[in-house]
């Protein structure tokens, strides 16, 4: 763990990190584009940062549950027990087992230990992103503060936490973005319209949705940085064409999304 300030809470994409990092995230070869690039957030005060990779050694969501617990205990103890973002990669996301999608299993793990540890789902819910990466096991890091962020909503789709059944026995357990003093942390944002995926199978026609659905969180114009994980490689091109100037910064990764017909997925750090 280590600690970041209130002034440019934001990533930067670096090809290499400077020695006083806060945190520095390497995405290997997912990393879509003509250069490797690190995920480097700046060294400061105010919040801290903290990661944890596992193997497989038990049912997934027992695994999560168990992941989320200790994470929840640790950044109590450091007295920062307001985790602002969170990032999670679920190997083979969405496999089956057991009847369900392996990003239900790991849904139902986080949301239960969220709520033994006293979480309520309206307020206490960081932003955050789930993506799939190749094998078994699981990777969370997260930024966590000493005073509360503000959970917002977007009014253009059904808050995760109240999705319906068919999207799994417990709802996935995040905000659509969090905002902390003068930063937005929007989450991974996709083309769902309520709860439902629009337009699948049309790659362009999901970005201009997942586009809106930003714009209804914050203006385009105010984000910083961003990340667009893309399930096919083969569409990298035309996402990057689209977005080239949209945004100040922007990482392309290979990744599965949540919902298997869903082709792309964005997040953001935006400033209010």
């Amino acid at each position: 763990m280590s600690s970041v300030s209130l002034v440019e809470l934001a990533p930067r994409y670096l090809p290499s990190a400077p020695a006083d990092a806060l945190g520095v995230v390497s995405f290997g070869d997912r990393v879509l584009g003509p250069e490797p690039l690190l995920e480097v957030w700046p060294a400061m005060s105010d919040v801290i940062f903290g990661s944890v990779t596992v193997d497989e050694t038990k049912p997934l969501e027992e695994l999560t549950r168990d992941v989320y617990a200790r994470l929840i205990d640790e950044v109590r103890a450091a007295g920062h027990p307001y985790f602002l973002r969170m990032w999670n990669q679920v190997g083979s996301l969405n496999e089956h087992e057991r009847g369900l999608e392996r990003y239900q299993l790991f849904c139902a793990g986080r949301h239960d230990a969220f709520v033994a540890a006293g979480y309520h789902h309206d307020v206490d819910l960081p932003a955050a992103s789930a993506v799939g990466t190749p094998g078994r096991g699981l990777a969370v890091y997260y930024l966590a503060s000493r005073e509360p962020g503000v959970q917002i909503e977007n009014p253009r789709q059904v808050s995760a936490y109240h999705y319906p059944r068919q999207y799994g026995p417990k709802s996935p357990s995040f905000s659509r973005a969090t905002i902390w003093r003068d930063t937005v942390f929007v989450s991974g944002t996709s083309s769902v319209v309520g709860h439902e995926t629009a337009h699948a199978g049309d790659v362009l026609a999901q970005l201009e949705e997942t586009l809106r659905n930003i714009e209804m969180l914050v203006p385009l114009e105010k984000i910083v940085a961003a990340k667009t994980f893309v399930r096919r490689a083969a569409d990298y091109d035309a996402i990057a064409r689209r977005l080239e100037g949209v945004f100040a910064a922007n990482l392309f990764l290979e990744a599965d999304i949540c919902r298997a017909e869903l082709l792309l997925e964005i997040e953001a750090v935006a400033r209010k």
